[in-house]
């Protein structure tokens, strides 16, 4: 085959594999099942049709996918239904069912270790990866990038035992070769520099091979790596992260000009009431990644949540030691909230309202545990925010006497009085109305 031909050949197969060329019409696929008589073959059939159908009709997709499932289980092929249980979780999974896709993910993955298919494995662990990382739980997902990384190295030794196979099978053949060419030596001159001039072109490309390889070896081992630091860092501050990381453990610091913020929701139970859990858990994730965001720009450390409640501080490991940004974002946070509210009302759904608690003082930082580790922080000062929090109204924003007094005059107040607290003495307290 001429140079052009193969690189038109190779141009085809990638638009294929790209989706630009369609392998097969969903017509043709459709003609083929309708005379399909072997149950395996209507399997792969219906299996073509569900991703055919995939970005246009989720209904017809999913209805292909479940007839392979069906038919890979009557034939009690593993492998059939592993490739269906991985086309069911995308649809389930472009359609918003994350529960459903998961359930579909963790059957592909015990169909295709049951058929020793490591890259449907390596595939279905991908995706329960992504979705515990799109549902908040970094546990899990960090659990399941242990096991994708477990994977992708025993593909590697795959790679490198093939490549070792093909290498030493090219140096055999090599060997002969150059037998074959000192039995001609004398006979053909000319002919033994003309191969010992092919020979060091292919040594050539085949270093060039192999050193493209090991750069995409290393660059792997490098995305693994940063894809492990970026979990981490969604889970503690940057400054902790690199500690735990060279240190194996972080030492408890004491931090004298920290800002503690409480935000508890109210009617919280009775909402949960009327909402199916999958429903409640949705709204709290849009509420708490909206207050993820509003103290990511402001520079604030979110510490926990502990059911409805959320719980951040400032002047931690960045000393960001001034509390006008932690009231900046408290009043960001009631503003969404208010406007949240009002779309829920008009839609008829429940609302949330919040009460939001700030004090200004010293804490102690660190993580605690060996497994599950966690990143809080102690001091009578989250105790005290935690009472500001309890003495607010619902769409307030309660801010300590001395919290107020680090930034008075950047806000305008409505002085509430000294005012009794549970297991406090009685304590000043400031309702903030906006920026003076």
């Amino acid at each position: 085959m001429s140079d052009f031909k193969l690189a038109s050949t190779f141009i085809l197969l990638s638009l294929w594999l790209a989706g630009v060329l369609p392998a097969q019409s969903i017509v043709e696929l459709e003609a083929r099942l309708n005379s399909a008589s072997s149950a395996d073959e209507q399997c792969e059939l219906h299996f073509k049709l569900a991703k055919n159908w995939l970005v246009d009709d989720l209904g017809k997709a999913e209805f292909h996918a479940q007839q392979a499932a069906d038919l890979a289980k009557k034939a009690q092929s593993k492998a059939r239904e592993a490739e269906a249980a991985l086309v069911g979780a995308e649809i389930a999974q472009r359609a918003g069912r994350k529960r459903d896709a998961i359930a579909r993910y963790t059957q592909a993955r015990a169909a295709a270790e049951a058929a020793m298919l490591p890259e449907l494995t390596l595939q279905a662990v991908q995706g329960l990866q992504d979705l515990s990382v799109q549902q908040g739980d970094y546990q899990a997902a960090y659990e399941w990038s242990g096991e994708r990384s477990a994977l992708l190295q025993a593909k590697s030794r795959r790679y490198a035992d093939e490549q070792r196979k093909k290498h030493e099978a090219a140096q055999s053949e090599l060997a002969n070769q150059k037998n074959r060419e000192m039995r001609i030596w004398l006979a053909a001159l000319a002919g033994l520099l003309l191969t010992m001039v092919i020979f060091y072109y292919m040594r050539q490309r085949s270093n060039r091979r192999v050193r493209g390889e090991l750069a995409e070896k290393n660059a792997m081992i490098e995305e693994k790596r940063r894809r492990s630091e970026q979990l981490l860092l969604n889970i503690l501050p940057r400054a902790v992260a690199a500690e735990l990381t060279v240190r194996n453990k972080v030492a408890a610091r004491r931090y004298e000009r920290t800002t503690v913020m409480f935000v508890d929701f109210v009617g919280f139970t009775r909402a949960a009431e009327q909402l199916e859990p999958e429903a409640l858990v949705q709204e709290l994730d849009h509420c708490f990644s909206r207050f993820d965001s509003i103290i990511g720009r402001f520079r604030i450390e979110k510490i926990k949540t502990v059911g409805d409640a959320y719980i951040c501080a400032s002047g931690l490991s960045d000393r960001n030691e001034h509390p006008a940004d932690m009231i900046r974002a408290a009043l960001e946070m009631q503003a969404f909230l208010q406007k949240l509210k009002a779309e829920r009302s008009a839609q008829g759904r429940p609302q949330f309202e919040a009460r939001i608690g700030i004090h200004f003082g010293p804490v102690v930082a660190g993580v605690v545990g060996a497994k599950k580790f966690a990143y809080d922080i102690w001091g009578d000062t989250v105790n005290t925010a935690a009472r500001m929090e309890e003495a607010c109204e619902p769409g307030r924003v309660n801010v300590s006497g001395a919290a107020q007094a680090m930034v008075q005059g950047e806000f305008r107040w409505d002085y509430r009085g000294k005012i009794s607290a549970k297991n406090k003495a009685e304590m000043e307290m400031y309702y903030v109305n906006e920026e003076g």
